[in-house]
């Protein structure tokens, strides 16, 4: 579940948002007033995203967290404002936020902020580590490593059975346990062995080897029905060794 922390000097406001945030989805373990606050909170709850207020009470405004976030946490913020003039503007764009929100805003605004935030933070960082030779780094490994609260647990390749794309998410599936993480299928199709994994449809990446039982429009994993695109059918069926 994604994390959300919330910076605003007022009270009535971080609960309407915990109240928003809850109720689409994420978690929102504490929220902040103040500098110092932000600071520790950031520091104790290691949020996924940060919402901040750019004009909070004190000496320093929610922009001076910001810059401490971009120097010290690879997390992506959005602003939160009643100010939405030139000079404000101007001010918070120095710190490259993920977005912007001008108060007031609704719930639907306020998911649609953060899923676009996210979804282009994790594109930035795919593109920043193209800039590597990840080719060679891949066939260092036969696993992939998956968030699982604030370590990374390791699954290798061949306990994959198939994997399910939801959204901006990706659900991944062994036989003992479904992962949810936040990736796009295309990318993780890059990391997985060819041999191995197939694509049958939009929203289906298959272990060939966990494959049970197969018909002409939908394969079996299990007890699990994954369908196999028409535009596939024919590439897929080449794949696989099948006896008449």
């Amino acid at each position: 579940m994604t994390k959300v922390c919330i910076l605003d000097d007022e009270v009535l406001i971080c609960e309407t948002l915990s109240k928003y945030l809850n109720e689409l989805g994420y978690e929102v373990p504490a929220y902040a007033l103040f500098y110092d606050e932000a600071l520790k909170m950031i520091k104790d709850e290691k949020p996924d995203i940060m919402l901040l207020d750019v004009n909070i009470g004190g000496k320093q405004s929610g922009i001076d967290v910001a810059k401490y976030i971009r120097t010290h946490h690879n997390i992506p913020l959005i602003f939160i404002s009643s100010y939405s003039d030139r000079a404000t503007l101007q001010e918070a764009a120095l710190v490259k936020p993920n977005g912007y929100l001008v108060k007031p805003f609704n719930k639907n605004d306020l998911f649609a902020a953060i899923e676009i935030a996210l979804s282009n933070f994790s594109e930035n960082k795919v593109n920043e580590n193209k800039e590597l030779d990840f080719n060679e780094i891949k066939l260092l490994t036969d696993a992939l490593f998956v968030k699982e609260g604030f370590a990374y647990k390791k699954i290798f390749f061949k306990e994959i059975i198939f994997i399910k794309s939801e959204g901006v998410y990706l659900e991944i599936y062994t036989k003992e346990k479904k992962f949810l993480v936040r990736e796009s299928l295309k990318n993780i199709t890059e990391i997985l062995p060819k041999n191995t994994f197939y694509q049958t449809h939009r929203s289906y990446i298959v272990n060939l080897n966990a494959i049970t039982l197969i018909e002409k429009e939908y394969l079996q994993i299990g007890t699990v029905n994954v369908p196999i695109s028409r535009s596939n059918q024919n590439d897929f069926f080449n794949r696989l060794n099948l006896l008449q």
